[in-house]
């Protein structure tokens, strides 16, 4: 399948229930359906790219009750679970979403910071970003505790 992309239906709901049963990941919003109305829940539709330690990144959709107030916008990433013998079995993280107005107030300060000519703290979250993907591949089995603690300094400074 060369030069194809393959696209998954799921509604994320048959991913392992712990960390024991799958690997942490983030799936990064491509598209999402608008939130209509003022009721808590909305079935939310989206299309998103699932990546983790050692599995493939994979485009899926997303169709599943969201609350209004964790309702992603395109370009969040969202934490995961994947069960890595079938990727499509995910689960999203809802608890550890960041609200959506705390992610839309961030960002427009972010925005507004860099037309001030101010600095950005980007490098912050490449930092976190990186840390987190060196915990995974830690917890995953794919680094030793040493590695970690040698990339984890690197990455500090």
């Amino acid at each position: 399948m060369s030069g194809r992309s393959l696209i998954v239906t799921s509604s994320g709901r048959s991913a392992p229930a712990t960390t024991a049963d799958g690997v942490p990941g983030k799936a990064h919003v491509v598209t999402v359906s608008v939130n209509h109305g003022d009721t808590v829940n909305q079935i939310c539709e989206m299309h998103l790219v699932i990546s983790a330690p050692g599995v493939a990144p994979l485009a899926v959709e997303f169709s599943g009750p969201v609350k209004r107030k964790v309702w992603p916008a395109p370009g969040a990433v969202l934490p995961i679970l994947v069960d890595p013998d079938n990727p499509a079995g995910y689960r999203i993280l809802w608890d550890q979403v960041t609200p959506a107005k705390e992610a839309a107030r961030a960002k427009a300060e972010s925005v507004a910071a860099l037309l001030r000519g101010e600095p950005v703290d980007a490098a912050d979250d490449d930092v976190i970003s990186r840390l987190e993907r060196l915990a995974a591949l830690r917890d995953s089995g794919a680094i030793t505790e040493a590695e970690f603690s040698a990339q984890k300094a690197k990455v500090l400074g």
